[in-house]
């Protein structure tokens, strides 16, 4: 597991957005983090559905407490409605 879903949003610019935070990634580099993302995500959704996702960009941020909010760009052709908060992102094998 990469992460549970706190918050997912649209913006005009960059589409959908999905982002969460893993304690057991705190102590990892960003570009590790990256690396485990990859290029496509799979997110199982509170109703148990699975689904494979591309992986537009990452971004990771460092709050004052020290730890990491990951946030993932879905792209434009990703409605925020899809993916409800409380969703579990994990790496795609």
């Amino acid at each position: 597991m990469l992460f549970g879903v706190g918050l997912v949003f649209d913006t005009p610019e960059f589409g959908t957005i999905v982002m969460g935070a893993n304690e057991e990634l705190d102590e990892l580099l960003p570009s590790t983090i990256k690396e485990m993302i990859g290029d496509q995500i799979i997110i199982k959704k509170t109703d148990g559905e699975e689904q494979v996702f591309g992986v537009v960009s990452t971004q990771i941020n460092h709050s004052i407490a020290g730890k990491k909010n990951i946030g993932i760009c879905l792209g434009k052709g990703i409605s925020p409605d899809e993916i409800p908060a409380g969703s579990i992102v994990y790496c795609y094998p």
